[in-house]
C-alpha cells in the first residue's frame, strides 16, 4: 500500500485537533486555538513514525510519552506542575482511547486503505469523507464532554480581561457567592487572583510583597485583611485600570475594583480568579432603573 506524506499529515492534524478540543472541553479550560493547532501540529508530525519500522513497544511508549508532553506545551502552556499534570494525563488519556479504537479496528477489521503502525495511523481517506468525519467526530466531543466533565453552576465561570498601565491578562474566572471582600476606604469589591497569571500586570510593590522583600510605602499598593477558615491574614491588593467580566448572564466593564494577588493556587487550572459577586450590583441597578 503507498502512504502519502501531505495525506497523513492532514489527517493526523485533524486528529490531534480534534483530541486536544476533546480534552480541553473535559477540562473546561479556555485555550486559543492557535495553541490547539500548534499542539496539533506537533502530534501530527509524530505520525511519520508509520514509515519507520516497528519498534519495541518500550521504545514506541517512551516517544509516545515524549510527543504527548510536547503536545500538552504546545496547546495548553505550563502554568505550574498540577495544571500540567492535568493536562497530560487528560490528553493522553484521550488519545490512549483513540488508539485502543484504532488498533480493535485494525486487528479486527484491517479496512482497506488503514496502516497502524508505532502507535500512528495512516488513512487513505477523500476529503468528503473527512468534512464528514469532522462533524461526526465534533459531535462525540461535545457528547463525551458533557457526560464527563465536571459541571459548574452555568453561571458561575466568567471570563476576565484585566487591563492596568497598558498591559492586560485574560483568564477565567469563579463568581464565588462566598467571597465578600470589599477594598477598606472606597468599599469597592476585590478579586482574588493568581500571583502567576497576574505577573504581566502587577505592580513593583504587589511582586516584591508577594516575594517578602521590604517593601515601601507605594501608592500602586493597599493591604486588605481577610479571613479564612484558617485564621485571618493579609493580602496585597492594586487598583486596575478597568476589569472586563463576561459570562453566562453578566457582561461589564468597571474601573470601581481592586485586584488582590495570592501565591497559593486557586483550582489547579480550572480557574484563576475568584470574583465577588458585589462586582454586578451596579449592573442590577441598571437594570432596575429601566423596567
Amino acid at each position: 500500500m503507498v502512504v502519502y506524506a501531505d495525506v497523513l499529515l492532514i489527517v493526523n492534524l485533524f486528529v490531534n485537533y480534534v483530541l486536544l478540543l476533546c480534552s480541553s472541553m473535559i477540562m473546561k479550560k479556555h485555550t486559543q486555538r492557535l495553541r490547539m493547532l500548534l499542539g496539533a501540529a506537533i502530534g501530527a508530525f509524530y505520525g511519520f513514525v508509520v514509515f519507520l519500522p516497528e519498534l519495541p513497544s518500550l521504545a514506541e511508549f517512551a516517544l509516545r510519552i515524549a510527543t504527548t508532553v510536547l503536545i500538552v506545551l504546545g496547546a495548553f502552556g505550563y502554568k505550574n506542575l498540577p495544571s500540567f499534570l492535568r493536562s497530560f494525563f487528560t490528553f493522553f488519556a484521550v488519545s490512549f482511547a483513540f488508539g485502543g479504537i484504532m488498533l480493535v479496528l485494525w486487528v479486527t477489521v484491517a479496512p482497506i486503505g488503514m496502516i497502524y503502525n508505532n502507535g500512528a495511523v495512516y488513512f487513505d481517506i477523500d476529503l468528503a469523507v473527512l468534512a464528514i468525519s469532522t462533524v461526526v467526530s465534533f459531535a462525540v466531543v461535545s457528547l463525551i464532554a458533557h457526560f464527563t466533565a465536571r459541571r459548574a453552576p452555568k453561571d458561575s465561570i466568567a471570563l476576565v480581561k484585566i487591563s492596568y498601565k497598558g498591559k492586560e491578562v485574560k483568564l477565567a474566572a469563579l463568581i464565588d457567592t462566598g467571597n465578600s471582600l470589599c477594598e477598606t476606604f472606597s468599599g469597592y469589591p476585590v478579586v482574588l487572583g493568581e500571583a502567576e497569571s497576574l505577573e504581566k500586570i502587577m505592580p513593583d510593590a504587589v511582586r516584591a510583597f508577594i516575594d517578602g522583600d521590604d517593601v515601601s510605602s507605594s501608592h500602586e499598593m493597599r493591604l486588605v485583611m481577610h479571613k479564612t477558615v484558617s485564621g485571618t491574614g493579609v493580602l496585597p491588593v492594586f487598583r486596575p485600570d478597568y476589569i472586563e467580566v463576561k459570562s453566562v448572564s453578566h457582561s461589564i466593564k468597571t474601573s470601581e475594583v481592586y485586584v488582590a494577588v495570592t501565591k497559593n493556587n486557586l483550582a489547579r487550572g480550572e480557574y484563576e480568579m475568584i470574583l465577588n459577586p458585589a462586582l454586578f450590583e451596579e449592573e442590577k441597578r441598571y437594570a432596575q432603573a429601566f423596567k
